[in-house]
């Protein structure tokens, strides 16, 4: 038996709204949402070491966060932001690194070749301005192609 942390049941069935919350689909540019990525697979290879720090995240939250609408999630995501400035940040690097390494976004931005990002600071190729209205709070500069 594995000694790794697991989400439990009731963080498992929190993760979507959260996911879907930090990265909201975008029907105009047709990009998905986090939370329709392949974020089980990501936490059971890279991700790893990020289910400590998703479950403090999902506990802070509570358990009603998924019935929450989409204005009063993004409020309690503000005030875990303010509250717990580096777990907020732990959370959205997380997040983002699982976003930017599916097929299907790497290929909408026009990285399909080249090594998996983000493993440093620049990007050969891709149009990543179409992740900028997707991913509101994103550092627009760290993932941005040189020019």
């Amino acid at each position: 038996m594995s000694n790794e942390p697991v989400l439990n049941d009731s963080q498992r069935a929190l993760l979507p709204a959260l996911l879907d919350t930090i990265v909201p689909a975008s029907a105009e540019r047709e990009m998905p949402s986090a939370a329709e990525v392949d974020f089980d697979a990501y936490l059971a290879t890279q991700g790893q070491g990020a289910v400590p720090m998703l479950q403090a995240v999902l506990e802070s939250l509570g358990p009603g966060f998924a019935d929450l609408s989409a204005d009063e999630r993004h409020a309690r995501l503000s005030e875990l932001q303010s509250q717990q400035i580096a777990l907020f940040s732990s959370l959205l690097a997380c997040v983002y690194d699982c976003y930017y390494q599916d097929p299907s976004v790497r290929v909408k931005i026009g990285m399909v070749r080249g090594p998996v990002f983000p493993q440093g600071n620049e990007v050969a190729q891709g149009d990543l301005s179409l992740l900028d209205p997707v991913i509101e709070n994103a550092d627009a500069h760290r993932y941005r192609a040189p020019r």
